[in-house]
Protein backbone atom coordinates (compact mmCIF):
# COMPACT_ATOMS: atom_id res chain seq x y z
CA UNK A 1 0.00 0.00 0.00
CA UNK A 2 2.64 2.06 1.08
CA UNK A 3 4.29 1.80 -2.63
CA UNK A 4 1.30 2.54 -4.56
CA UNK A 5 0.81 5.59 -2.35
CA UNK A 6 4.32 6.96 -3.42
CA UNK A 7 4.32 6.33 -7.11
CA UNK A 8 0.82 8.06 -7.07
CA UNK A 9 2.26 10.66 -5.43
CA UNK A 10 5.56 10.90 -7.97
CA UNK A 11 2.81 11.10 -10.74
CA UNK A 12 1.22 13.50 -8.94
CA UNK A 13 4.34 15.75 -8.89
CA UNK A 14 4.86 14.78 -12.63
CA UNK A 15 1.70 16.04 -13.76
CA UNK A 16 2.10 18.79 -12.41
CA UNK A 17 5.67 19.83 -13.74
CA UNK A 18 4.50 18.66 -17.78
CA UNK A 19 1.47 21.48 -17.33
CA UNK A 20 3.81 24.25 -16.60
CA UNK A 21 5.33 24.14 -20.20
CA UNK A 22 2.21 25.69 -21.93
CA UNK A 23 3.01 27.33 -25.35
CA UNK A 24 0.99 30.29 -27.23
CA UNK A 25 0.01 29.00 -30.45
CA UNK A 26 -1.09 31.84 -32.89
CA UNK A 27 -2.14 31.19 -36.56
CA UNK A 28 -2.14 33.66 -39.35
CA UNK A 29 -4.39 34.08 -41.34
CA UNK A 30 -2.84 32.18 -44.35
CA UNK A 31 -3.25 29.44 -41.77
CA UNK A 32 0.76 29.20 -40.98
CA UNK A 33 1.37 28.82 -36.95
CA UNK A 34 3.74 30.29 -35.00
CA UNK A 35 4.06 29.24 -30.98
CA UNK A 36 5.73 31.08 -28.26
CA UNK A 37 6.57 29.90 -24.55
CA UNK A 38 5.10 31.46 -21.43
CA UNK A 39 7.83 33.88 -20.89
CA UNK A 40 8.27 34.87 -24.67
CA UNK A 41 4.64 35.92 -23.93
CA UNK A 42 5.28 37.38 -20.50
CA UNK A 43 8.25 39.51 -21.43
CA UNK A 44 5.87 41.41 -24.45
CA UNK A 45 3.70 42.08 -21.57
CA UNK A 46 0.47 40.61 -23.16
CA UNK A 47 -1.91 37.80 -22.56
CA UNK A 48 -1.90 35.03 -25.65
CA UNK A 49 -5.29 36.09 -26.77
CA UNK A 50 -3.44 39.66 -26.96
CA UNK A 51 -0.55 38.16 -29.07
CA UNK A 52 -3.12 38.44 -31.87
CA UNK A 53 -2.08 42.04 -32.22
CA UNK A 54 1.77 43.08 -33.63
CA UNK A 55 2.43 46.69 -33.67
CA UNK A 56 -0.86 47.74 -33.30
CA UNK A 57 -2.59 45.81 -36.09
CA UNK A 58 -4.31 42.96 -36.03
CA UNK A 59 -1.03 39.70 -37.53
CA UNK A 60 -2.71 36.92 -35.88
CA UNK A 61 -6.36 34.82 -36.54
CA UNK A 62 -6.19 33.04 -33.55
CA UNK A 63 -3.94 32.56 -30.60
CA UNK A 64 -4.68 30.04 -27.99
CA UNK A 65 -2.52 27.98 -24.69
CA UNK A 66 -1.73 24.24 -25.49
Amino acid sequence: MKHILTLGAIVLGLLGLASCHKTCTCTVFNGVTHTYTADEVEARGVTCYEMRYQAGEQYYTICNWD
